[in-house]
Order: C-alpha cells, then structure tokens, then sequence
C-alpha cells in the first residue's frame, strides 16, 4: 500500500510538470506603428498543440483605424495576420523567427496595413523598435497536478524524517 501511495504521488507529480510544457502563450505587441500613422496595440493567446490562436484582444488607431475581429490561424507560426469582419481591412506582420510555445521578444521585421489606400508600411530602425512579446501561461490543471504530486512527495518525507518529541 505505502509504495502505491509513493508511485501515485510520483506520477502525479511528473504529469503536473510534463503538461504544464503544453500551456499557452499570450503574445503582446509593442512600439507597433505604421508609416501611414496608424498602431496596433493588444495581444493574442495561441494554443502550441495545434498553431492556431485561441484569443486575442487587439486595436488598431490612427487615421486608418478599424475593430480586429478575426485573426488568420493559417498563417502562423511566420506570419500574423488580422483583419475587420469583411476582410477589407488587414494587417499582416512579419516576424524575424517563427512563434513559438517557447515565447520570448521576437523583432517584427516588416509588415504592412492595408484597405485603405494607401497601404502603411511598418516603421522600423531608427526610433522605431516594433517587437511581439510572447509569455507562457500554464494550464489550471497542469498546476493542480504538480502541485497534488508535490504535496504528497511532501508528506512521503515527512514520515520519514524523524520527530522530535518536545
């Protein structure tokens, strides 16, 4: 019974830490602007397992500016692309490596912004330094189960170091 307890516990905390290796990555935008004055701020949340962006919250202002309301899963991991309802309005961005679940400061090597003519190109050099910011967020359950694991490992030593009566 005690070395199943042992085995469990083990487990437990060894799904908790290989899962939490499958958690989102939120990526946020910054210094993101275009030649024609218009900028893109916010972020979007993409799901490794299957390259595709589960949310995002993003607004482009400016003279030019228009409501993201759908991003282009497709594209990814070398391309990002968003657009109004219609699709007459996008953006497409080009970072200097793929996205990763790894996440990290990547450069935005180049880009442009286009429906209304003419298209802004994104500033970059100078005073210009347009990157995405990629932060891994685990998963609930991923957590919980390191954490269960963990606690029992605990308790495991706990019954084995020996107890001081006072």
């Amino acid at each position: 019974m005690k070395m199943s307890i042992k085995i469990l516990a083990a487990v437990l905390f060894l799904a908790g830490f290989t899962t939490s290796a499958s958690a989102g990555t939120t990526w946020t935008f910054s210094d993101v602007t275009f030649s024609d004055g218009d900028t893109l701020t916010g972020s979007f949340t993409t799901n490794p397992a299957t390259n595709a962006i589960d949310s995002f919250s993003l607004l482009m202002t400016g003279p030019d500016a228009f409501t993201i309301t759908q991003m282009v899963n497709s594209y990814l991991p070398g391309e990002i692309g968003m657009a109004n309802g219609a699709f007459t309005l996008y953006v497409d961005l080009f970072p200097g490596s793929d996205l990763t679940s790894a996440g990290g400061t990547i450069p935005l090597t180049s880009g442009d912004d286009c429906g209304i003519e003419p298209c802004g190109l994104l500033n970059t050099g100078g005073n210009y330094d347009p990157e995405i910011n990629g932060v891994v967020t685990p998963e609930p359950w991923s957590l919980l189960l390191f954490g269960t694991g963990l606690v029992a490992i605990m308790g495991i030593v706990r019954r084995k170091l020996p107890h001081k009566n006072v």
